[in-house]
């Protein structure tokens, strides 16, 4: 969805760049691609300029053109090349007019610079210098020129400011002086919005407002009072050159010379043609009227606002400002769009014009039925103005609808105020002061206190990103890239539309704030100061605190966190709890010496014995504010009054009274209509029982009334009752004065029709004493707000009223409605939520102190019986933007449509009255999404808002889905932008299934989350389980096998991939290794033909293939084709031999551990490790202890000697009682050297050999001699030396020094001596010793 709207461009106001420039932010903004930018701006531009491009590119098309070469011909064809030299003439030219504000002369010399290329070489002079230069010198009243002249050094900016500080005296001045009613403190035109028209006849002053249309211009007025329109509000010769001639067209002085000339287009006197009304070119409106009467309305002005007159055009109510300088009745283009566009437009030849001169672009005018109380028209016409401000009413509805007086509060002024403006002009200012004194926080503890940053709906963003690049360009904020601190912002939607920005201190660090706890005021020492006085003021002071800077190191802990990062406040924030007792003493220490005077807060109040001491103590105190550095709003000051009200009482030179205002409630309260108003006024006198005597017999006839079956009948005795129970609760018995330091409690409550608040004092015994009871009718709007806003409506009006005596104080808000409980008590911080009024209502509520109670209804009766028996005083009607117009541009549907059809959807209606009205105990089960939601459900303009998001009615959701859907944004980012605009309970789901069904997201659709890893079990024996696959690489097809116990790995060069030539390579590998139990491969051609499924059946293996296009599932073969790949690649990169390569690296592979196992793939499959070089370099000390026994056999010395079983021998006896030696036979040889020897009896000896001599031996000594070895014995190695791998025949039973031979032939037989067997496999080191020397005697 395009996130913001852009126009068509209109060509005749040669605005091309600006207009691009906008086009480029749209771009930028919503990101589109550059192939899309000249399909864009066509589309966007209107048939008007798609028409001009054509023709510039002509023969060619604009489709054809580069997006830069369209804006390039466009901006040449409407800003031609300029002459330097004459823009700069035509820049010194431009003076100021007459009667031209400073800013719109100083506006008008920037837009004629900005084709001077002023300040564009380094020789030339700088645009400021310039605009300086031009500005001053161009400035139509000479004292100002003359003053700006007397500053030695001044720059641009300085000079600016200067001549607007004067130009605001002068008007000051001139307001005093004015004939035209003004007002400084109470009713009229607020400062800087112009009185439209006056006119006059018979000596009446008239200010020359129209030149022609006299369409209210909307840069403000002095209307009653405004200090920026003064000036063409004053009466004289000044107002009368301060618009051209309707006779003649030109603006003079001096009376028209042409009054007795005859127009040629009429023929009548007193005009020329050219401002004939009757002309054929065109039309003007006439700033007079011979035929104007009396207007017929009575008004009223309040709070220096204009004057606005509510009336029903087409059965809708429109609130419009009362222009009577403007022939005609007039509304923006965006209210006919949005209320009238059924109506067909009408032109005409009418041309409009503003007060400056400049032309009002009109649409045309529709027809209109208008009604006014009890008159009627049936059609009036309503001209459309393109970008115009609000409804206007002229002078042709004025006459139509018989207003017959419009009466203006007239307050007189003496030009005291204006003097005092012009003596401190820096305090009069509507600038925003500075203080020079800084404010400090402390915190209760160090811990910092950090909440990120809330989400921004989308339909905000934009309007909070200027709000913060707005104050940060004023200084208030500025921008932190690191903070401790961070307070969450609530954007709240202002009633025009704009956005404040709220720190939700509340939740951070309002709690660790240290209090000072400074002392405010008592009421009785304020009075005590001012008792004595003749005449009163009061000053109040321009957004009081915000006017107070931080300290540099309490800055940080103002820090607020939003979406474009961490920002910190220069200037003291809305809403910190220590602040007001911090202002108190800065304001007490500011004015302290100066007599007769008092503050509160930002209310100055000072007096004097007479007037010549009050104006001496008004002046010290507007100087040390001065000095102070701080302003004050000149709209709420009252100068030299015989009484004020001040903190909630009247002060006159006859001392000190209650304000009678805060019991009006009581004694003006209506009398009951029903048994309903009755209970709740017998309530509150019940409240307050123990104070009132005989309260039973004062309200006897009343309580007949509420007898079952007794008639509603109002006499004597009930209105006497009623008016002598009033007298009472007004008796001071029960009511009391306010007393500082005393528990204060607020009750509110609502009713269908009216609020009530009763402030009151709560005693030690527990009872309360009302101070103050305020109430008044709700309005029509009003009534129509859910039962939580009527509620929080209540608390608004009774902290408000009571601001004297609440703000800067703690204390209790008893409410009978438990949701706001939650919403403003202690742990609530300003809702998130697109209810715009009651964010603004928690923001303003956030500057007080206070915890909220909860009370039933029934212990609530003072409020609740205000409540129903309000006073007739009704809230003022004001148009305010919400949240819904602020996202309708973004909806397929208005909401209206979404209003109409939620009263249709038959839940949301009753959804739409528990909101309302309250929800009750139990729901049925479609509602439970929206009773758990019920905190945050509200009603703006019919229709239902959870958060900022909308709730749709079914009737339209599949709109709705129709349009989150269009772009196929994905089933996430639907979900994302839908919950910054819609809600229902079933929206994801609506959602998934939209995209489900949706063909073109089913086709690009992604894959689904993978899913867990599931890995092959691990096979118990090697070569159990083989997983196979082929390799392509340099050129060359490999079948590379892997064994999935052991890691080994095979890669055999394949000339062929057929299932023949597989099975013969896989035939030679399982001769080697044996037949696995399950082969893995994938379902290539080779392993999915009838022949290898032949192949596998055959040998007994069972044969598994994986999913296709999914080789992660023979991820071991996967895997074992990259590591051969890498092997191949390297090869061929250093230019190596691969079949060489190859070998080597599997080699050394197979000999390495292996990560996941942790066992070489050799050991594994074989049992060993492969022999390799490195071997070699290893320490072998077997060898080295062979060559050392060999070395000790050598130095021994010796005969060698063999026998042969059955050799006749002596055998040494080592019995006690026997000989020496014992003749025998040898039996066995159990060893290279032993035997065993038979001596008769059954008895064998085992002897070593030298322990037994044989009896042929002629020397006994050495048995050499019998140890011939045959010339022709076999000695080749392969006799000598078996194979390791085999089992030797003989196994000797035990080890000698010699190698075990077989008897060889002694004495004179020369037969064939036998062969020496060798020694069995794991032999010791004295068995080969002994082998070696039979090996080597035998060579002899």
């Amino acid at each position: 969805m395009p996130i913001g709207k852009l126009e068509t461009f209109n060509v005749s106001s040669k605005q091309w760049p600006a207009y691009i420039r906008r086009v480029n932010q749209y771009i930028l903004l919503n990101d589109v691609k550059d192939n899309l930018k000249v399909p864009m701006l066509i589309t966007i531009v209107g048939e008007e300029t798609y028409a001009l491009m054509c023709d510039l590119c002509s023969p060619d098309f604009p489709e054809d053109k580069s997006y830069d070469e369209l804006v390039k011909l466009v901006a040449d064809h409407l800003e031609p090349q300029r002459s330097e030299i004459a823009e700069r003439h035509v820049f010194r030219l431009r003076r100021q007019r007459a009667g031209e504000p400073l800013m719109e002369y100083l506006q008008a010399l920037k837009h004629l610079a900005t084709t001077c290329n002023f300040g564009k070489c380094k020789k030339c002079s700088t645009l400021e210098e310039n605009l300086r230069d031009q500005f001053v010198s161009g400035l139509a009243n000479d004292a100002m020129r003359s003053r700006i002249f007397a500053e030695r050094k001044i720059q641009y900016k300085e000079a600016v400011e200067l001549a607007l500080a004067l130009e605001a005296a002068e008007k000051h001045a001139e307001v005093s002086g004015s004939t035209v009613p003004t007002t400084t403190s109470g009713a009229g035109g607020e400062a800087g919005e112009d009185l439209h028209y006056t006119r006059g006849r018979r000596g009446r002053t008239r200010s020359a407002r129209t030149d022609g249309a006299g369409v209210a211009s909307p840069a403000g007025a002095a209307g009653a009072g405004g200090a920026a329109g003064a000036e063409r509000a004053a009466a004289g010769t000044s107002a009368g050159a301060s618009a051209p001639c309707w006779r003649c067209g030109k603006a003079h002085r001096a009376r028209c010379r042409y009054v007795n000339y005859t127009c040629d287009e009429c023929k009548q006197k007193g005009h020329l043609k050219v401002m004939c009304k009757l002309g054929n070119r065109h039309n003007y409106l006439s700033g007079e009227d011979d035929s104007d009467d009396l207007y017929k309305i009575v008004v009223g002005g309040k709070d220096n606002r204009p004057y606005f007159l509510n009336i029903m055009i087409d059965n809708l109510e429109i609130k419009c400002e009362i222009d009577t300088g403007s022939r005609i009745s007039a509304i923006n283009e965006d209210l006919y769009y949005r209320e009238f566009s059924n109506k067909v437009i009408k032109t005409d030849n009418l041309v409009l014009r503003s007060y400056a001169g400049s032309r009002i672009e009109s649409l045309g005018y529709i027809e209109v039925q208008v009604r006014l109380r009890n008159v009627e028209v049936k059609s009036l016409p309503l001209y459309i103005i393109r970008n115009g401000a609000g409804p206007l009413l002229g002078r042709d509805w004025l006459r139509a609808l018989k207003i017959s007086q419009i009466n203006l509060f007239k307050i007189t002024d003496d030009g005291f105020v204006n003097r005092l403006c012009a003596e401190f002009p820096e305090v009069f200012t509507d600038k925003l002061g500075t203080c020079k004194r800084a404010i400090r926080l402390q915190l209760t503890n160090d811990e910092p206190v950090y909440v990120r940053a809330r989400p921004v709906p989308l339909a905000l963003r934009a309007r909070v990103e200027r709000e913060l690049a707005r104050l940060e360009s004023d200084g208030s904020i500025y921008r932190v890239d690191h903070s401790d601190y961070g307070t969450p912002i609530v954007p709240v939607v202002k009633k025009n539309g704009d956005i404040r920005i709220c720190g939700d201190y509340k939740i951070t660090i309002n709690p660790k704030l240290k209090r000072d706890y400074y002392p405010l005021p008592r009421i009785d020492e304020l009075f005590a100061n001012l008792s004595g006085g003749e005449r009163f003021t009061k000053v109040d002071l321009t957004r009081a605190y915000e006017q107070c800077l931080l300290t540099e190191e309490s800055q940080p802990y103002t820090a607020i966190t939003t979406h474009l990062g961490t920002y910190a406040y220069r200037r003291t924030p809305y809403g910190l709890a220590c602040v007001p007792e911090k202002f108190q003493k800065i304001m007490e220490e500011t004015i302290r010496g100066i007599p007769g005077c008092v503050v509160f807060l930002d209310d100055i109040c000072i007096t004097g014995a007479n007037n010549k001491e009050h104006i001496s103590n008004l002046r010290a105190v507007l100087e040390k504010l001065r000095e102070a550095g701080l302003t004050v709003k000149l709209s709420k000051c009252s100068f030299l009054q015989h009484s004020v009200n001040y903190l909630g009482y009247v002060i006159d030179k006859k001392g000190l009274r209650p304000d009678s205002a805060k019991l009006d409630a009581i004694s003006s309260a209506p009398r009951p209509e029903n048994v309903t108003q009755l209970k709740s006024f017998l309530g509150m006198l019940n409240y307050y029982g123990k104070f009132i005597s005989n309260l039973s017999t004062l309200l006897y006839p009343l309580h007949n009334l509420l007898r079952k079956d007794a008639r509603w009948e109002w006499d004597a005795s009930c209105e006497q009752a009623f008016k002598e129970a009033k007298r009472v609760l007004l008796g001071e018995r029960v009511l009391a004065h306010y007393e500082e330091g005393r528990p204060l409690v607020l009750a509110v409550d609502s009713s269908a029709y009216g609020i009530g608040a009763v402030l009151a004092h709560r005693y030690a015994d527990g009872s309360e004493r009302p101070v103050s009871c305020v109430s008044r009718t709700l309005n029509a709007a009003e009534r129509n707000y859910s039962q939580l806003d009527k509620e929080a409506l209540a608390i608004l009006f009774g902290v408000t009223k009571h601001h004297q005596y609440l703000f800067g104080r703690s204390f209790t808000l008893r409410t009978d409605h438990q949701p706001l409980t939650h919403i403003f008590g202690v742990k609530g911080g300003i809702p998130q939520t697109a209810a715009s009024r009651l964010q603004r209502w928690a923001a303003r509520l956030a500057a007080y102190d206070f915890k909220v109670e909860f009370v039933r209804s029934a212990d609530n009766g003072p409020a609740d019986a205000l409540s129903r028996l309000p006073l007739p005083q009704e809230g003022r009607l004001v148009d305010a933007v919400t949240y819904i117009n602020l996202i309708e541009e973004s909806f397929p549907v208005s909401f209206k449509d979404i209003a109409r059809e939620t009263e249709k959807d038959k839940l949301l209606c009753k959804v739409k009255g528990h909101v309302t009205f309250g929800w009750p105990s139990t729901v049925d089960e479609v509602e439970k999404p929206y009773l758990v939601r019920k905190q945050d459900l509200a009603i703006e303009l019919g229709c239902l808002i959870y958060k900022y998001r909308v709730v749709i009615p079914s009737t339209l959701r599949k709109q709705i889905l129709d349009e989150i859907h269009d772009g196929h944004l994905g089933m996430n980012k639907m979900k994302n932008l839908s919950r910054n605009y819609v809600y229902w309970p079933s929206l994801d789901k609506d959602i998934e299934e939209v995209c489900r069904a949706c063909p073109a997201c089913r086709a690009v659709r992604d894959a689904p989350p993978h899913a867990p890893l599931h890995p092959w079990e691990f096979p118990l024996h090697p070569w159990q389980r083989v997983h196979a696959d082929f390799a392509d690489c340099g050129g060359k097809r490999y079948l590379i096998m892997v064994d999935a116990h052991s890691k080994w790995i095979e890669a055999i060069n394949m000339n062929r991939t057929d299932a023949q030539a597989t099975i013969k390579i896989m035939r030679s590998i399982f001769a080697r290794f044996g037949l696995p139990s399950l082969l893995v491969t994938d379902n290539g051609p080779p392993f999915f033909s009838q022949e290898f499924k032949t192949f596998c059946n055959k040998n007994f293996i069972k044969h598994v293939t994986t999913a296709p296009y999914r080789p992660q599932g023979n991820g071991a073969a996967e895997n074992a084709v990259k590591t051969v790949k890498k092997a191949i690649r390297r090869a061929l990169y250093e230019g190596e031999d691969v079949a060489t390569a190859l070998s080597k690296f599997l080699f050394k592979y197979r000999n390495c551990q292996h990560a996941t196992t942790g066992v070489s793939p050799a050991v594994a499959l074989l049992g060993r490790r492969l022999r390799a070089r490195l071997d070699a370099v290893r320490p072998d000390v077997s060898a080295v202890v062979r060559a050392a026994q060999e070395r000790q056999v050598a130095a021994a010395g010796g005969t060698r000697r063999a026998l042969a079983p059955g050799d006749a021998v002596l055998a040494r006896d080592y019995t006690a009682r026997g000989d020496k030696w014992l003749a025998g036979t040898v039996v066995d040889q159990t060893g290279p050297v032993s035997y065993k020897v038979d001596v008769g009896r059954g008895v064998g000896w085992r002897r070593h050999v030298d322990q037994i001599m044989p009896l042929q031996s002629k020397n006994r000594h050495s048995l050499s001699r019998t140890s011939i070895v045959p010339e022709n014995r076999d000695s080749s190695p392969e006799r000598q030396v078996p194979s390791m791998g085999e089992e030797p025949e003989d196994v000797f039973k035990d080890a000698s020094d010699g190698i075990g031979e077989q008897s060889l032939i002694t004495g004179s037989e020369m037969g064939p001596k036998p062969e020496t067997p060798p020694p069995p496999s794991g032999a010791s080191a004295r068995a080969l010793r002994a082998y070696n020397r039979a090996r080597s005697g035998a060579s002899k």
